[in-house]
Formats: C-alpha cells, sequence, structure tokens
C-alpha cells in the first residue's frame, strides 16, 4: 500500500500537481501512522494474552498447593484422632495405676504436627511482580489473607511449649527399667514400672488435660483452615471457568 502511494507521489511531481501530491502525501502519512496505531493494538492484545496466559498457570499451580494443604491437614487431623484416644487411655491406665502401659503410651502422647500452607506458588508469584497479574481485587485480597493468616501460629505454639514442657517435667518421672532396656539394650540402675508413682499427681493429670484440650483446638483450626482451603479453590475454579 504504500508503495502504491510513493508511485502516485512521485508520478505526481513529475506532472507538476502539487495540490494533488500533497493530498497523497498526508494520506501517505495518515497510513502510516494507522499502521503504527494498529501494531501497537496487536502488541497490546499479544501482551494482554500473555498476561491472562501467566494469571491462569498461578492460579493452577495455587489451586495445587491448596489441595495440598487439603491433604496435609486430613493426615495431621487423623494423627491428632490417635492422639486424642491415646491421652484418653492414658488417663485409664493412671486411673488403675498401671505405670507400664502408661510409659508405652507416651511416645504417641509427645508426637505433634505443625501445619505449615505450601505457598510455593504463591510466593513465586509475588516475588516475581506478578501478583497484579490477579484482574480480579476481591480473588487476590482473598488469596493474601489465607496465606498471611497466623491464626495457626497461636494454637500450634502453645502445643509446642505444652508438650516441651510435658517432656521436661512429666518424662522423668516415668522413666524405668523396662523402658530403658527395651531402648538401650542395657540394664540400668533405675526404678521399674511396678514403681512408678505417678498416677494420682495432679501435675501429671494437668499436664495430660492440658495437651487434650490443646489437640482439640488445633483439630479445630484445622478444620477451619480446610474449609477456607476448599472455598479458595471453588473461588479459583468458577473465576478460571468465567475468565
Amino acid at each position: 500500500m504504500i508503495k502504491f502511494f510513493r508511485n502516485i507521489r512521485h508520478r505526481l511531481l513529475r506532472e507538476n500537481r502539487i495540490s494533488r501530491y500533497l493530498i497523497y502525501a498526508i494520506g501517505e502519512i495518515i497510513l502510516v501512522v494507522l499502521g503504527i496505531l494498529i501494531a501497537l493494538q496487536i502488541n497490546g492484545w499479544n501482551e494482554a494474552r500473555l498476561n491472562e496466559k501467566k494469571e491462569r498457570a498461578f492460579l493452577l499451580e495455587i489451586k495445587e498447593n491448596l489441595n495440598e494443604d487439603r491433604q496435609t491437614i486430613e493426615n495431621i487431623q487423623s494423627r491428632n484422632a490417635i492422639k486424642l484416644k491415646t491421652i484418653d487411655s492414658a488417663f485409664y491406665y493412671l486411673s488403675i495405676e498401671n505405670g507400664k502401659n502408661f510409659s508405652n503410651l507416651l511416645p504417641i502422647i509427645t508426637n505433634y504436627d505443625m501445619f505449615t500452607p505450601t505457598n510455593v506458588a504463591f510466593d513465586n508469584m509475588v516475588s516475581s511482580g506478578n501478583i497484579n497479574l490477579l484482574s480480579s481485587d476481591e480473588l487476590r485480597k482473598t488469596i493474601s489473607h489465607y496465606y498471611s493468616s497466623e491464626a495457626f501460629n497461636g494454637i500450634q505454639d502453645q502445643i509446642k511449649i505444652t508438650t516441651q514442657d510435658f517432656l521436661r517435667d512429666v518424662a522423668p518421672k516415668m522413666i524405668n527399667l523396662e523402658m530403658m532396656k527395651f531402648v538401650t539394650k542395657l540394664d540400668f540402675d533405675v526404678r521399674s514400672a511396678k514403681e512408678i508413682t505417678v498416677y494420682k499427681d495432679p501435675y501429671v493429670l494437668s499436664h495430660l488435660f492440658v495437651m487434650k484440650n490443646k489437640t482439640i483446638e488445633h483439630n479445630n483450626a484445622l478444620k477451619k483452615n480446610a474449609i477456607n482451603a476448599q472455598k479458595l479453590m471453588s473461588n479459583i475454579e468458577e473465576y478460571l471457568v468465567e475468565n
């Protein structure tokens, strides 16, 4: 098209037809400007499509991480359920003064799991400066809130401290000959399981009671987080379908 205008311009110059030459020159300029504008528009479309692909990829990765969170929570809840039953058994063995069976429960009672959200995709999106690719302000705020929430820190720190207190204050009272021999295959000059006298120790009972309550609180917090993760997964899926 530009070559066509150039040929006309040359012919008009040869024929000394200045007015028509000016008209065609202006037309040629307009055509060039339009070409530039169209090219810019196409580049804008291409960039928009690229950003949409990046946004979709990040959201799919976040959704996958959320599903991993749900599976992790389910596993921790299962172990917590076993721990709660074990603590109930510990209360029972203390009530009937069965120190040996009570001692056997200590490894489960003193075990705890810390939940940490899988935030690989979210961190990658933030660190790469692509958080603003999320065109939905509401979805962006919801995702950011999920990963910035510190609701778990409190209860999980309490469980950690409670368990450490139990190990420091109660576990030494449970050390016995049978336990040491089972673990080390050696004989120690310590009391036997039959000689353990913590059955009516209010300190021991108090520790167990606190550990049970904190484990229940932990499960409640896990349940709430699983619900939030599922809701966020649904929101992401709905957004991807609509866009």
